[in-house]
């Protein structure tokens, strides 16, 4: 949103290359940068923990892969954001709110941020559902235990009732997603109205 309401500024053009950057590198490459970046400057490797002691210590080697994975997720939806929102701006109910004297603030954030987030909102439950599926790599780089590495695991010896039940998980949460976000384009806005 700061890109859009700042376009053509520095800070845009800064704000853009770094969610160019996110959709152009693979969350596995990032994740083996972010391992040598880690043993360069640390001496170690943030390697997994099976059985961590603390909360702080479980969200410590959590936190690193969801860095890697979420990085192109959060470039996706900055770019979709940006994009949505510079459509929203050059409405004319934008113009109007400005012509009454509307803060700035209330005209980005009230009036054009909710218009613009519905694209951002289907986006993000794609991107949930293909997360799900899509994290082989980074399971396997960061020596996670994950659905994903587990489904390939169950691919490779050929038990096929545990292939099945993880193809129906990941169907089952696919679907899931895509029916809380269907909820929220209702919540979102009050001109759509679902059938009683």
């Amino acid at each position: 949103m700061i890109s859009a309401v700042n376009q053509g500024t520095r800070l845009d053009y800064a704000l853009r290359v770094v969610s160019l950057s996110g959709l152009s590198l693979p969350s596995f490459w990032l994740g083996l940068l972010i391992l040598m970046a880690s043993v360069s400057l640390f001496g170690s490797m943030p390697i997994f923990n099976p059985n961590p002691k603390t909360w702080s210590e479980a969200i410590a080697i959590y936190c690193v892969p969801a860095m890697a994975v979420g990085f192109r997720s959060a470039a996706l939806t900055m770019r979709i954001t940006r994009s949505s929102m510079l459509e929203i701006l050059r409405q004319d109910y934008i113009r109007t709110a400005r012509a009454k004297g509307a803060s700035e603030r209330s005209v980005n954030y009230h009036h054009a941020l909710k218009n613009a987030v519905l694209p951002v909102i289907t986006v993000i439950g794609i991107e949930a559902a293909f997360l799900m599926g899509g994290l082989i790599v980074t399971e396997t780089v960061f020596n996670i235990p994950g659905v994903a590495r587990f489904l390939v695991e169950a691919i490779r010896w050929r038990d096929y009732p545990i292939v099945q039940n993880l193809v129906m998980f990941i169907a089952a949460v696919a679907v899931v997603i895509n029916f809380v976000v269907d909820l929220l384009y209702a919540v979102l806005d009050p001109r759509i109205k679902y059938a009683d």
